[in-house]
């Protein structure tokens, strides 16, 4: 997640977008970032959710609220071209920007051949975009399911995954690529299997 306060990169939405848009944008990140939800992931990535949910709060607090939203928006300057869905079209140029959550997945005292499920977020907060690719993983991940978070749109998009490791006392480390035209970034997968004794 961004550390800047625009607002709306922090959503991971149009400047344009509507109030339905920043609601659904607001329930997706709390929901996403929620504390149950980081129970079993690493104190770091427990402690940069909470960071990214206080940035997600403030972000909805604003763009829900008509009066203040229209105040940020003089701030920084939206460009108002036409009108759309009831609010100003605000388009974003330039290229696409990736952005990947979390960034890496780390399954540590995993069982060989007991597969370890996690999930990452793949989001687009920059200028349009023609075709997203995802690379193959090793052997020993497996992408279970891709599917977006939205029904009319293909980003933001869940990418679930399986990974298993065959021998005991290993630690084993790949990453999955994910490219939005010439835009690139990836998502670090670490297994770690316990010893044998």
């Amino acid at each position: 997640m961004s550390d800047n306060k625009d607002y709306y990169e922090i959503l991971g939405i149009k400047r344009s977008a509507s109030p339905q848009e920043i609601k659904e944008a607001c329930l997706y990140w709390v929901n996403i970032l929620h504390p149950d939800r980081m129970r079993n992931m690493p104190g770091r990535i427990r402690l940069q959710a909470e960071e990214d949910l206080k940035k997600v709060n403030e972000a909805c607090s604003v763009l829900s609220d008509p009066r203040k939203r229209t105040q940020y928006d003089r701030k920084i300057g939206v460009s108002v071209d036409v009108e759309v869905g009831g609010y100003p079209e605000a388009k974003v140029k330039g290229k696409p920007k990736l952005e990947i959550y979390p960034k890496t997945i780390f399954f540590d005292n995993a069982l060989p051949y007991v597969q370890q499920k996690g999930i990452f977020f793949i989001r687009n907060v920059g200028g349009e975009y023609s075709k997203i690719m995802i690379s193959t993983p090793p052997e020993w991940i497996k992408i279970i399911q891709t599917k977006s978070i939205y029904p009319d749109k293909k980003l933001p998009m869940q990418i679930d995954i399986g990974a298993i490791a065959t021998n005991w006392g290993k630690t084993i480390s790949s990453k999955i690529r994910v490219r939005l035209d010439e835009t690139e970034a990836s998502v670090t997968i670490k297994l770690r299997t316990l010893k044998k004794h």
